[in-house]
């Protein structure tokens, strides 16, 4: 049914050739549908900070949940994959000067005074410096998401997850509001998921990270 929906919507035929619109929400969801494994959820939260950075502000959520157990194992898995982007990114540059300036732009390395606005926040009527409180608020409530509730289970990952990476689209500098396919999935699935209010690391995960297969 959330499949369904998300087909029926004509944002994904209009938008679904964009892989800065679609891949980073596509790796996020599969993050959460291997949540039972951590070091494989921090691969794909990786691969989607280094895809379009704003994930990034996912890491203090995720590593909430994590906490009890796995959060090892995911912070593991974030830095292999990060690690992997940046040995691709200096193998396929010309010189180090392309080499920074492309990290630089994969990681977000850019002041909030600096960057050009489009979009929203390029309208005449709106000053920039009105993106500074509404980031400051986003920074709050990433915090706050991050310390309450604890400790939380699925249900509560996946909500907090869609309101982060759709609270990132309100100060986002390039067309903020229209990357629908961040959030989208998640939201969807947060419409249509059951109880989950057991699903918690401690309880889901395997202490071990090679965990014994039980005798019958």
């Amino acid at each position: 049914a959330a499949a369904v929906l998300y087909l029926l919507l004509p944002y994904t035929a209009t938008m679904t050739g964009r892989v800065d619109h679609v891949l980073p929400g596509a790796l996020v969801l599969w993050a959460i549908a291997a949540y039972r494994r951590p070091f494989l959820a921090g691969v794909l939260m990786g691969l989607a900070i280094g895809t379009i950075y704003y994930p990034v502000f996912l890491l203090p959520l995720w590593c909430s949940f994590y906490w009890e157990r796995g959060v090892r194992r995911f912070a593991l898995g974030v830095a292999a994959a990060l690690a992997t982007l940046v040995v691709a990114l200096w193998l396929t540059s010309p010189d180090g000067t392309v080499f920074l300036g492309q990290l630089r732009q994969m990681f977000g390395w850019i002041f909030p005074n600096e960057v050009s606005l489009e979009g929203f926040w390029a309208l005449p009527a709106q000053d920039a410096v009105y993106r500074l409180p509404v980031l400051a608020a986003f920074v709050a409530m990433m915090s706050t998401l991050a310390i309450w509730p604890a400790p939380k289970n699925l249900g509560t990952l996946m909500s907090c997850t869609a309101v982060v990476l759709l609270g990132s689209q309100f100060w986002k500098a390039h067309n903020g509001g229209l990357f629908m396919a961040w959030w989208l999935p998640v939201l969807l699935l947060v419409v249509f998921r059951p109880n989950l209010e057991n699903r918690v690391a401690m309880l889901m995960l395997a202490p071990e990270w090679f965990p014994r297969r039980r005798a019958a």
